[in-house]
């Protein structure tokens, strides 16, 4: 049986667009299937309150297909040092790009920005036809055939689905996969801002008894101000109205974020999940529809574009030698690169939030040794290359 593509991407977010732009090459027929269509770029906007740090591994991903390129055309932050301490203790630790010889950490980024960027780069590819606005209704099999039925009525078929539509993923309920789920009893509070302070180039954290502050530079005279705290805490704090909120923050983060003016605010609780399996025959999961980590160190999104690069990889590898690319047996070389991987970012991450939630004497003492202990040469310069992906 014919099918109208050879692969639907079931959500057109960042890691469902980042897959699209690195399949296509390889001569893949794609459908990118959305619900949404992102916004359109404008100097004059607010920063959207969804940001992420983007590691130069996933920048690369981004550069293959010409979407950095459109992405320095809208906005984006570079940074080159981070800093992390704790409010009450000796471990004070800075990571700066010079000790590896690289002009910046990373770059903080807005998702959609990244988002649009990615179709901009897919405009002109006739590999790719994005389906938006819909959303995957039903899927049915028909020997190695899938079939998806769309909310807009309309029918689509392809020898493999992949779902990258996020926590919540359809695709992978559909497909009767579980996840091990776990709930924290912190909450986060994001608020974008305008500094009184120049364009900074450093990011940091600090630890307090009520959880990490942290602060993430943008472009120009902004920042996002990340507030950990306890979930009925967070709440109240983005009810505050904006001038109330900026008051209780400048009074309660350090003196290195300064003046600030709060623009927008938000809160959301923080849980981690993992997908049992990362495939099916003819299904395979990437991004958040696999796993969700605690987003204490900001690497969920990398850890995203690192499946896209791994499956692109794979695929493009088993299609290249006669083999049937969307079998199960094939799908399962990603699974065992990607999912032992992403394991260990997801234990490392719970790991670093409940040693910091921690108020005991002995534990402060420990985390306070592993923090100081990081700033011996070798060991630094570890940290930061696995930080920065590379």
């Amino acid at each position: 049986m014919k099918c109208d593509y050879d692969i639907v991407i079931c959500g057109g977010g960042m890691i469902g667009a980042a897959l699209a732009t690195q399949l296509a090459p390889h001569g893949f027929s794609i459908a990118l299937v959305e619900a949404k269509v992102p916004a359109a770029y404008d100097l004059s906007q607010n920063f959207d309150l969804r940001i992420s740090a983007l590691s130069p591994k996933s920048a690369l991903v981004m550069q293959q297909c010409k979407a950095w390129d459109i992405l320095q055309g809208m906005r984006l932050c570079p940074y080159k040092r981070m800093r992390v301490w704790e409010v009450a203790g000796f471990g004070d630790l800075t990571f700066s790009a010079n000790q590896v010889g690289v002009p910046e950490l990373g770059h903080i980024v807005e998702n959609r920005l990244v988002q649009l960027s990615l179709w901009q780069a897919l405009e002109d590819n006739d590999k790719v036809d994005i389906i938006c606005p819909a959303s995957p209704e039903s899927f049915h099999r028909d020997g190695k055939v899938m079939r998806l039925d769309l909310d807009t009525g309309q029918s689509i078929s392809a020898r493999l689905i992949v779902g990258a539509d996020g926590a919540q993923s359809k695709v992978r309920q559909e497909f009767g996969i579980g996840v091990n789920r776990g709930q924290y009893q912190q909450a986060c509070l994001v608020a974008s801002v305008n500094t009184e302070l120049g364009q900074q180039d450093i990011t940091w954290q600090r630890f307090v008894n009520t959880g990490p502050q942290a602060f993430l530079p943008l472009l120009g005279q902004h920042g996002s101000v990340v507030w950990y705290h306890q979930a009925d805490q967070a709440r109240a704090l983005s009810n505050l109205s904006h001038g109330d909120l900026a008051n209780e923050i400048m009074a309660q983060f350090p003196p290195q974020l300064g003046k600030i003016e709060v623009t927008a605010q938000a809160s959301f609780g923080l849980q981690k999940q993992h997908a049992q399996s990362y495939c099916a025959e003819g299904m395979v999961l990437v991004g958040d529809a696999a796993h969700v980590i605690n987003p204490l160190a900001g690497q969920g999104v990398n850890l995203g574009f690192q499946d896209v690069a791994c499956l692109a990889s794979v695929l493009a590898d088993a299609r290249s030698k006669g083999e049937d690319w969307s079998t199960k047996g094939v799908l399962k070389r990603y699974q065992k690169q990607r999912k032992l991987a992403n394991s260990l970012m997801l234990h490392s991450m719970d790991a670093f939030h409940h040693g910091f939630s921690q108020t005991n004497t002995k534990t402060k003492w420990l985390r306070n040794l592993a923090l100081a202990s990081a700033k011996i040469p070798l060991i630094k310069q570890r940290v930061v290359r696995y930080a920065m992906g590379i």
